[in-house]
């Protein structure tokens, strides 16, 4: 269900629309922005009750919460417990701290702790991947394997960096692997085109 906040200096008011013809309306005070944090996180799947877009007036407090975003975001993100389509709700958090960096120091520094991690070894990756935030680093890619074990490698096989192919490693690229789904010790990850070029190799969904 999701929830509006209109945030005031002295309370947050949460405006819950449970049906299209019923509202409820309550107001809860809070001592402090770390107390209001710590309420709307405290369920496991918080970022889909609470979304950033809901929250009004967010420029006056970023200072104050982008830490409590950048800490709140990398954890989901080293545990991997969030679907494809939650993870661009969760990006919205993030974005925040994106559209008011040019504004605060602080706000700045914080953006540049936003991490992502490897979907196999769980070491964090260079750099932020925020569009594939369950893919693997370049170390564990040499280890992809079709299910017998046998090493294979992807490459684009079109000009300017689309399409995936996949072949069997050490054959030149001639002895074609025809699946995009591959495993690293029995672990399920499918290969495809990134959108700027080249190959990202994500963990699979659960159905």
């Amino acid at each position: 269900m999701k929830k509006t906040i209109l945030m005031f200096p002295d309370r947050i008011n949460t405006n819950a629309h449970a049906e299209a013809k019923t509202q409820h309306v309550f107001t809860k005070k809070f001592r402090s922005l770390l107390e209001f944090w710590s309420y709307i996180t405290k369920s496991k799947k918080w970022y889909l009750e609470y979304q950033a877009d809901t929250i009004e007036h967010i420029e006056k407090y970023i200072e104050t919460l982008a830490p409590l975003i950048a800490k709140e975001t990398n954890e989901l993100r080293r545990n991997m417990e969030f679907s494809k389509s939650d993870n661009f709700i969760i990006a919205q958090w993030d974005n925040l701290l994106f559209r008011y960096k040019d504004k605060s120091e602080l706000v700045l520094q914080e953006s540049k702790k936003l991490k992502t991690f490897c979907a196999n070894c769980k070491n964090e990756r260079r750099g932020f991947s925020q569009r594939y935030p369950k893919s693997i680093c370049h170390e564990c890619s040499s280890k992809v394997t079709d299910k017998n074990g046998r090493s294979i490698e992807f490459f684009n096989s079109e000009a300017l960096g689309s399409g995936c192919q996949g072949c069997y490693s050490g054959t030149n690229q001639k002895e074609k692997y025809e699946l995009n789904v591959c495993y690293i010790d029995g672990k399920e990850f499918v290969a495809e085109e990134a959108r700027f070029g080249g190959i990202v190799i994500n963990l699979k969904e659960e159905l």
